[in-house]
């Protein structure tokens, strides 16, 4: 960690926001796979439902052609295929996603100490973080001289 309150204040928003950002996306997955088993186990239950009541009507009116295996087929093949996509689907869930590459720090040429009145944790997960953000990129890219980034800093965190 650098011992710039500034640099400090934005890796720790950013690690709050990553943070957030993971524990939403696990909840999204676990919904949509819950979801998507659902579904198939709903339409896997209608399908057998239906051909054993196409089989009995077969049975009890005319036992001769066996009609009822063109619909058995016909619709079987659309269960594979959603057994198949709901097992695709999960799988490809089943990867982790990569891990977000950490932002450097950026380093300040002459650190300047913090003024008492100002309560760094403040940007932790307020809206001030990505303005802290905005202002580091400002710095690095020269857009802000030393004394405007801290004019600007000191007066984000008060």
């Amino acid at each position: 960690m650098s011992d710039d309150p500034f640099a400090r204040a934005v890796q720790r928003a950013q690690a709050a926001e990553h943070a957030e950002t993971q524990a939403k996306r696990e909840r999204r997955e676990r919904a949509v796979s819950s979801g998507a088993r659902t579904s198939f186990r709903v339409h896997f239950s209608v399908f057998v439902a239906v051909n054993l009541l196409l089989v009995a009507i077969w049975a009890t009116t005319t036992p001769g052609y066996p009609w009822f295996l063109w619909p058995l087929l016909g619709w079987g093949v659309g269960v594979v295929a959603h057994f198949a996509a709901v097992q695709n689907h999960l799988g490809r869930r089943a990867r982790p996603y990569p891990a977000a590459t950490p932002v450097a720090p950026t380093p300040a040429p002459t650190p300047a100490p913090a003024p008492a009145s100002v309560d760094v944790t403040k940007a932790a997960g307020g809206p001030t973080a990505k303005e802290l953000s905005r202002l580091a990129e400002l710095h690095a890219s020269g857009v802000l001289d030393d004394d405007e980034f801290r004019a600007a800093k000191a007066k984000l965190l008060r």
